[in-house]
């Protein structure tokens, strides 16, 4: 089955801004995110609402979400135990595939099942949370080769200022290398103690419309943010990692929700590392 969003795009004619007009490699190994712009077009974007609102509305607590309203800040997400495989197969949406292989310089594998969140404003109560930079470590603790994982953050909605936006600490990914290789450092950024550490930048917001990626390092520091607005922010997260082209192909379908697997056609399979045949 070929993503049905993705084929939207190739039906409807939409391009966009070329790709490759847009990336600068270099703003990305310096600052460790990038942003690229026209990944969807509006019709892809009107189809992934139409999946996601059900699926996590904002007055109610399926069995399947994660977090609660208070607990969460009216952040709901749809954990990797359930999968909605029109959302988790955009992962594999060519523009976004070229993207990833042209910030991280080869070929990418999806790592596993990609999952949407949707950030509403926050309930009464739970307003100005606290922050709680940190780093999503590939594997815990960190291991050689994890500088080429990458995540990617698709937007299906505008993102204004106090909208809840992603926040992220430009160039941190530098300073936590310098960091693991430290051997008390490595400690304290293994267990997430970046707010006592000097060195940091300041929190950037990652405001940006509808449609747009931001690709982040995986040792980049970032972290959420509060909606104080009546939109909600909603998103999908998914995760690259750099492989070399003619890499052995292991079969790593439990790393997938076994509906994805289903769903997927060949493309897609050899994207995730699924033997095809």
């Amino acid at each position: 089955m070929y993503n049905p969003f993705a084929l939207a795009s190739l039906l409807y004619g939409f391009h966009g801004t070329s790709i490759a007009d847009q990336i600068d490699r270099n703003q990305f190994e310096r600052d460790g995110y990038f942003v690229v712009n026209d990944i969807l077009s509006e019709d892809e974007i009107n189809e992934a609402v139409a999946v996601i609102d059900p699926l996590l509305p904002p007055d109610s607590q399926p069995p399947y979400v994660c977090g609660t309203g208070a607990d969460m800040n009216g952040r709901k997400a749809l954990g990797g135990g359930h999968c909605e495989p029109r959302l988790s197969n955009l992962a594999g949406h060519p523009r976004l595939i070229e993207a990833a292989e042209m910030l991280l310089g080869g070929a990418v594998r999806i790592c596993y099942t990609s999952c949407p969140v949707v950030t509403y404003k926050s309930p009464p109560g739970a307003e100005q949370f606290g922050t709680s930079d940190h780093v999503d470590w590939p594997h815990t603790p960190p291991e050689p080769g994890d500088e080429n994982y990458v995540t990617c953050v698709l937007h299906f909605s505008t993102v204004e200022s106090g909208g809840g936006a992603f926040i992220l600490r430009p160039g941190s990914h530098r300073f936590v290398r310098k960091c693991l290789a430290d051997p008390e450092l490595r400690e304290r950024a293994v267990a997430q103690e970046f707010k006592e550490m000097d060195g940091l930048q300041e929190r950037k917001a990652m405001c940006v419309p509808a449609g747009s990626a931001v690709f982040f390092h995986a040792f980049m520091v970032h972290d959420r943010s509060e909606n104080v607005l009546d939109v909600p922010r909603r998103v999908l997260f998914a995760h690259f990692v750099r492989c070399e082209v003619d890499e052995p192909v292991e079969d790593r379908s439990s790393a997938f929700h076994p509906d994805q697997v289903r769903s997927m056609d060949n493309r897609m399979k050899h994207l995730c590392g699924i033997p095809v045949g």
